[in-house]
């Protein structure tokens, strides 16, 4: 279980002895924050692809394959992490950034695609990035960092499915309500 990460636990693994683990990290923590810059880096490869590429669904499909295989490959780690994060000012900080890279990228793309008008135009890409990666990370953690895992390449197609039905699904706005009178419904 990640909660039970405990330095000792830790180098009980490796065999050697504590003052080893005080040689190389201040804490578990600190352990955690090095691993996941790490993991972020490899993910980083995998939002690049989508970022980078020209196609949409083979590059989204992709990216989110590569993705779920970090979270399998990584999972406990991340949970470690996530444990981390909410006792730790630094992991905490460190975590946000890791999404908030996923959530910069997120606006890039979908900025970009509504330039190119394969987007809808009427999404705010913030939100919708926001709306869209959140969700992702959890999903993600929990269909794939936990036992039994489900399968990767459905996960991802599980994804793809929802960003593609989100970014590029026909949309007919709510009506908005007037300023002066709440109560009041215009188109």
């Amino acid at each position: 279980m990640a909660r039970a990460l405990t330095v000792d636990a830790v180098m009980s693994r490796t065999g050697l002895k504590r003052p080893a683990f005080h040689a190389h990290f201040r804490d578990r923590h600190d352990l955690a924050l090095r691993i996941v810059e790490n993991i972020a880096r490899e993910s980083s490869e995998m939002i690049d692809r989508w970022l980078g590429g020209d196609d949409f669904e083979r590059d989204g499909r992709a990216s989110l394959i590569g993705l779920a295989e970090v979270y399998v490959q990584h999972g406990h780690a991340l949970r470690a992490f996530a444990d981390a994060a909410g006792s730790d000012e630094k992991v905490d900080a460190a975590y946000n950034a890791v999404v908030e890279r996923f959530l910069a990228v997120t606006r890039k793309r979908i900025t970009a695609e509504q330039e190119a008008g394969r987007i809808r135009e009427d999404l705010d890409a913030e939100e919708t990035a926001r709306a869209l990666v959140w969700p992702e990370e959890r999903y993600l953690m929990r269909a794939l960092a936990y036992e039994p895992a489900a399968d990767p390449r459905r996960v991802a197609d599980v994804l793809f499915t929802i960003w593609s039905s989100t970014l590029r699904a026909p949309f007919d706005p709510l009506p908005r309500r007037r300023d002066d009178d709440s109560s009041d419904l215009i188109d």
